[in-house]
């Protein structure tokens, strides 16, 4: 097996003596196929004879976080699709079999799926929603000590000393727990410029 990578877009192939190419890391299924064709042009320069064939996407991976913490114990107990085995890994893994669907759920909320298609991706995170809401975790106290530690942390970043206390209530009441890249403190300030 022979290994190539391409910058744009960003994927890694593995290439069999077969003659088989698995393309990974695409973040489309377009994307996948301009990759697939991409690595096959790069080897018919390198002199091999190739032929674009039998393109498929197999698996897709998609990743959701829920906006509240699961407790995936009392969770993996009452579904019977459910394996959790925490001494091998930290979530439980459940099964769908309509559509084929493969999830992993964490206790911070974080689902990833593994299934056939886009479309069996969505489906799958619909099915999921309402049982794992019903195992929804309640803010503890270190749940809010963690978001004040992470406030903080955003604070430090940004250079922002002395801060209102409602934005600082506003961020600490919000329902997700996680951090996450997308969010953003934003602060208005009023024009202080001297009146002449």
């Amino acid at each position: 097996m022979v290994t190539m990578k391409l910058r744009k877009p960003y994927t890694t192939a593995s290439i069999w003596s077969s003659g088989k190419i698995t393309c990974t890391g695409a973040t489309s299924e377009d994307q996948s196929k301009i990759a697939a064709r991409r690595y096959a042009r790069t080897l018919q320069r390198l002199g091999f004879k190739t032929r674009f064939t039998n393109f498929r996407v197999v698996n897709v991976l998609g990743t959701c976080s829920m906006p509240f913490a699961i407790r995936i114990l009392a969770f993996s107990e009452k579904h019977r699709e459910a394996e959790y085995e925490p001494e091998l890994h930290p979530g439980v893994t459940y099964r769908i079999t309509k559509p084929k669907a493969t999830l992993k759920i964490f206790s911070t909320g974080g689902i990833t799926v593994t299934a056939p298609s886009v479309s069996d991706v969505q489906q799958a995170i619909e099915h999921i929603y309402p049982l794992v809401y019903e195992f929804r975790k309640e803010k503890t106290a270190e749940d809010i000590a963690l978001a004040q530690k992470r406030l903080r942390s955003k604070k430090r970043k940004l250079g922002i000393n002395d801060e209102p206390e409602e934005l600082e209530e506003v961020f600490l009441n919000q329902d997700d727990v996680e951090d996450s890249e997308d969010d953003a403190l934003v602060i208005k300030q009023e024009d202080c410029s001297d009146s002449e």
